[in-house]
Formats: structure tokens, C-alpha cells, sequence
């Protein structure tokens, strides 16, 4: 890791030192996360959290780890240290817990985990991220996520009535005086409200 002087920073600086700097201080984060994962399966397992009054485990990371992600960045280097015991001496080439990511979903089939890892390395001695997420696609592809379509309920159309323009009618009560006669009704609406229909051609 390179530590620079107030007289280097005005000079003229080297791409190649300060490019390898960056890269060794990122190493160093991936590094020093690793070690952070081993001391915290200690507190997890050994339930030390307790002393400090909380209640269970996840409270913990939330008050104590919030300004590194909280409990949901600590179940995923969790998760990333499942991925690396699990392959064994391959996990030498997972340099972080981003790379491990992808690789998560086949921890329980170990075979099928190193067969992924082994075809990142095939290509890329210093695989990344994508070359993991491909490796594991090609051993078990992954179907696409069906997207989830809120559908709003359906509701029924109010239909208005229809009322034919003529119609051929008979009379069919009894006690009416035309009982029997048969004739046309027409409809001319005053609005689609209100239909009036009337009797013609007696």
C-alpha cells in the first residue's frame, strides 16, 4: 500500500504507483472484510452479543454494524464464507464476498459449486464478478424472474339495458281492454338515461 508525502501529491505522480496503491488498499478491504467475517461468527456463535444486552443476533448487526450495512451486509459475507468452505482449496481464487455472490445459490450442491468455479478459472486466471455469474449460469442456468404483473380486479361493466327501436308487442295481460292486440313499440330516449317507450299503430 502506498502512503503518500504533501511533497509527492504536488508532484507529478507516477500512473503505475498510484494505480498498483489502489489496487493493493482494495485488496486490503477485501482482506481485512474476511477477517471481520471470522470475528464475527465468533460473536454469532458464542452469542457474546448477549452481554451487551441484545436480544438476538440480528439486533446486534443493526445497532452495532449499521454504518457497514447493517444485518443485511452481514448475512451476505456470511454467505460468501459458506461459498468459500464449500469449494474447498478453489476458494483461494474468490477475492470477495461480490465474487462469491453469484455462486450462493449452488452452495448446497458442492460438486456442482466447483464445477463453477473451475470454469471461471478455465478463461481467467483472476476471474470477476460476471465470469463467476456466467460459470454458475452454465452449470444450473438460472430461468429469468417472471416479472410480477399486479392485475387490478375486475369490474364488471355496468351495461345499460337495450331497448329496441321497434318491437313487436302483444298485449298479454287479461283485464287490459286491448288484451290480445299486438302493435309497435318505439323508443326515442331523452338521454341514455331514461328510456320512454310508447305504444303506436292502435
Amino acid at each position: 500500500m502506498l502512503t503518500l508525502n504533501r511533497s509527492e501529491t504536488t508532484s507529478a505522480l507516477d500512473y503505475s504507483k498510484l494505480n498498483t496503491s489502489i489496487q493493493e488498499t482494495f485488496t486490503a478491504i477485501d482482506r481485512f472484510e474476511w477477517q471481520a467475517v471470522d470475528e464475527i461468527l465468533q460473536m454469532r456463535e458464542q452469542q457474546l452479543y448477549l452481554q451487551a444486552g441484545y436480544k438476538n443476533f440480528s439486533e446486534y448487526c443493526q445497532r452495532e454494524l449499521y454504518a457497514w450495512g447493517g444485518y443485511r451486509r452481514i448475512n451476505q459475507l456470511l454467505g460468501a464464507k459458506k461459498v468459500i468452505d464449500a469449494v474447498g482449496e478453489l476458494g483461494g481464487h474468490i477475492k470477495n464476498e461480490r465474487q462469491a455472490r453469484p455462486l450462493l445459490r449452488l452452495v448446497k450442491e458442492p460438486e456442482k459449486l466447483k464445477q463453477a468455479v473451475v470454469i471461471a478459472l478455465k478463461d481467467n486466471p483472476d476471474p470477476s464478478v460476471s465470469d463467476f455469474a456466467a460459470a454458475a449460469n452454465i452449470v444450473v442456468p438460472q430461468l429469468p424472474r417472471k416479472k410480477h404483473i399486479v392485475q387490478e380486479p375486475m369490474v364488471p361493466k355496468i351495461e345499460e339495458p337495450v331497448v329496441p327501436q321497434k318491437a313487436i308487442v302483444t298485449v298479454s295481460q287479461q283485464s287490459h281492454p286491448r288484451y290480445g292486440d299486438e302493435g309497435t313499440i318505439e323508443a326515442d330516449a331523452p338521454n341514455h338515461w331514461q328510456q320512454i317507450p310508447y305504444l303506436c299503430g292502435w
